[in-house]
């Protein structure tokens, strides 16, 4: 259907049925009621080709992610981002990408205040200094520019959207998998291998989902839990690693809420501790994968951030463009990644996964 047609059902102007869906100009609340209800009734979809040609605007979006090597974790949703601008700039979405160091507060901030005198249309961020990004939110809202979430949720932000992995239930999920994988008996030990020592919410409700399986299992007096905060910069790292992977001596799974597991894996491989320890973790990054196809790491647990990252700028076009209303949070599934399935997926970044 047409909007010559609606305006002729509801008895009124084209110029008045094009102001109530494109939002501009004063139409009366009568009016613009009996619109939208033939709009829903009939289902109308706009021509956003004819739209954007007529308004030939176009809409600034910057995302705020951290900087990466390649290989890295970064790397997946970052090419998500530029995957959905280059979909999506037909429609006047214009991208711009700002990276910072993760391991500096001082970097996100400079960054952030690039951002903040852009007069950008909406941004997307990643919140992954979560005190310093707590702070650029508050601006955000103040300046009412919209803003989505990747990665790692702010509670009470007013993000526009949050899409991302539920990290509780991914720790919850990820001591299931290692207690079916291990004799409940020993020492499970939760080794947290950081860049930084910058709070990340999202490792600590992995790392509270985790614990709060094992509260309620039968087996919780048979076994010792212990927690290992390692910084990869300090200097008697590898020492600090071989105690974390076996304090009593008796460690029977090692859970590692990051992607950088693979450091983990690295000294398992080349210790005694080989073939009798189960490890589990997160992340396809290359470097994870490797260990995967040795079943060093029994499990890797996927949040598909490539997807994040699609998501997040395409959220933007949804209500940029399209004035939809957007849902506040999209938890995308949490993948089971092993070596029998690890075929399945694609490493290489070429494709993008359903979400």
């Amino acid at each position: 259907m047409t909007i010559k047609e609606i305006a002729k059902l509801a008895n009124v102007s084209l110029g008045t049925v094009d102001r109530v869906i494109h939002k501009r100009g004063k139409v009366s609340k009568k009016t613009e009621k009996k619109i939208l209800d033939i709009i829903e009734k009939v289902n109308y979809q706009p021509n956003i080709y004819a739209r954007g040609l007529v308004l030939n605007k176009s809409y600034q979006v910057a995302a705020l992610v951290p900087s990466y090597s390649k290989g890295e974790y970064w790397e997946i949703p970052s090419k998500g981002i530029e995957m959905a601008a280059k979909n999506f700039s037909q429609f006047g979405i214009k991208l711009t990408i700002l990276e910072f160091d993760q391991n500096s507060a001082m970097s996100f901030n400079k960054k952030a205040e690039e951002l903040l005198k852009m007069n950008v249309d909406g941004a997307i961020i990643a919140p992954v200094i979560n005190f310093e990004a707590v702070k650029l939110t508050k601006k955000l809202n103040e300046a009412s520019i919209p803003f989505t979430l990747i990665d790692s949720n702010i509670k009470n932000s007013g993000c526009l959207k949050f899409i991302g992995q539920d990290a509780f239930q991914s720790g919850k999920l990820a001591a299931k998998l290692l207690c079916a994988e291990i004799k409940p008996k020993g020492t499970i030990s939760i080794i947290s291998v950081k860049n930084n020592e910058n709070h990340n919410r999202t490792l600590q409700q992995r790392i509270e989902g985790f614990k709060e399986y094992l509260y309620s299992r039968p087996f919780i007096n048979d076994i010792t839990l212990v927690e290992s905060n390692i910084n990869l910069g300090s200097k008697d790292f590898d020492e600090q690693l071989k105690s974390a992977c076996n304090p009593n001596n008796d460690t029977v799974g090692i859970y590692v809420p990051s992607s950088l597991i693979h450091y983990v894996a690295k000294h398992i491989e080349s210790s005694a501790l080989s073939n009798k320890v189960k490890l589990i973790g997160n992340d396809l990054i290359s470097k994870n994968v490797e260990y995967l196809e040795k079943e060093t790491i029994t499990y890797l647990l996927g949040q598909r951030p490539k997807t994040q990252g699609y998501l997040a700028l395409e959220s933007f076009y949804n209500h940029l463009v399209l004035n939809k209303k957007i849902d506040s949070e999209k938890f995308l599934p949490i993948d089971i990644i092993t070596q029998e399935n690890l075929m399945y997926y694609d490493t290489n970044l070429n494709n993008l996964p359903h979400s």
